[in-house]
């Protein structure tokens, strides 16, 4: 019999307390065990967890709970095309307030996942009424942050999903995979025994598992331009450890007894409502 996990609701909406209940759901489950995930204390989901959840789902073949859900937040979840995520470039012309998750898939032509890539920005870009003089600093993360599925945690699907909160003027977005993780990475490509904590602090030095000269995890820079340029939020898990930092502070968490298979980045982006250079930020 599958074990059920009930789903705790945040303590409140920051990505930190988002961490705290994906930590409360995984701590001591075994890598990719088949669970239900009884969703019926979530009060609002938000795209942090929520997506977590389907990337676990679609590696597991783990289920969900939902008989006590309302109707609105039944609704929602079927709009945003959880869990399986959306695949195809129509499915995010569906919807002109909510923006579905998207499934990207290593098995299909690097156009068709390109494609849905941009469909996916330009839908965050037009939900979020971002100024077009902010369009740079609201595509690169994305761009740079879903290049890494591929390019290093050779997945063979990843998930992105955002959502815009109007009223509070800020912008979530969340980029989950269930690959090999940051520091199995730099073991296979470059022969370096890491912790899942000195994996991530030399992603955040912009140190390559690639070889010498080439591009870097990206991951670094998306996180100064979203802290430091933008004043934003920005959480990295991999593995047994999780990164989290703002405009005034970096915190490195050891998670005892957790471990995820694969790299979770979540950041969190006030409303982008005027031009800004991101020159400074890049590579």
């Amino acid at each position: 019999m599958e074990k059920e996990i009930v789903v705790p609701n945040p303590a409140d909406e920051s990505l930190g307390s988002q961490l705290v209940s994906l930590y409360q759901i995984f701590k001591g489950i075994p890598k990719n065990n088949t669970l239900t995930f009884d969703l019926n204390r979530l009060k609002w989901p938000q795209p942090f967890l929520l997506l977590s959840l389907a990337a676990y789902v679609a590696k597991s073949g783990s289920m969900f709970n939902m008989d006590a859900l309302t109707a609105s937040t039944r609704s929602y979840l079927q709009t945003i095309a959880f869990p399986g995520g959306a695949t195809a470039v129509s499915e995010f012309q569906k919807s002109k307030t909510y923006i579905p998750i998207g499934a990207l898939r290593r098995a299909v032509s690097t156009h068709e996942r390109e494609s849905l890539e941009s469909a996916f920005s330009k839908m965050i870009k037009d939900v979020s009424q971002t100024d077009e003089g902010a369009i740079d600093a609201l595509y690169y993360p994305i761009t740079e942050l879903i290049t890494n599925i591929f390019e290093h945690s050779q997945a063979d699907v990843g998930f992105v999903f955002g959502q815009y909160y109007p009223k509070k003027r800020y912008l979530d977005i969340c980029i989950v995979d269930a690959g090999r993780g940051m520091a199995k990475s730099y073991e296979i490509e470059k022969q370096l025994k890491y912790s899942d904590e000195e994996a991530i602090m030399e992603a955040m030095k912009g140190r390559s598992t690639k070889p010498s000269g080439e591009r870097g995890y990206g991951v670094h820079t998306s996180k100064n331009l979203v802290t430091k340029g933008l004043g934003g939020e920005f959480v990295l898990v991999s593995g047994s450890a999780a990164f989290l930092a703002d405009k005034k502070q970096e915190q490195l968490v050891k998670l005892a007894d957790f471990y995820w298979q694969g790299t979770i980045l979540a950041y969190r982006i006030p409303k982008l409502d005027h031009a800004i250079d991101i020159s400074s930020y890049y590579e």
